[in-house]
């Protein structure tokens, strides 16, 4: 069985599983970003790779938190759905040119 690759010191797997989730949520083109898609909180958990949708809902609050996801409808915290935020759009843009440097 192989190892999970080593993450940087200063990188914990929660910021990167947080990362995962913003990537779920942008699957969308690009062309979407006025009106985001929004996916049920089992998908998320799917398409990304992380199953435990209670993780995935930690993590989509924390996002949250920092106004990069929000539920779907907006303001309802016991939605099972969610969707990307232009600043999450902008956050995660910046994320993946800092990563190819």
């Amino acid at each position: 069985m192989a190892k999970p690759p080593k993450l940087p010191k200063n990188v914990s797997e929660s910021y990167l599983n947080q990362i995962t989730v913003l990537k779920t949520l942008s699957r969308e083109p690009v062309a979407a970003i006025n009106n985001p898609r929004p996916y049920q909180l089992a998908e998320i958990a799917e398409l990304s790779g992380l199953r435990d949708e209670r993780e995935v809902q930690r993590y989509l609050f924390i996002l949250e938190g920092q106004k990069l996801v929000s539920p779907h409808p907006a303001g309802d915290f016991t939605s099972k759905t969610w969707q990307i935020t232009r600043d999450g759009m902008r956050a995660l843009k910046v994320i993946q040119r800092s990563a190819v440097q």
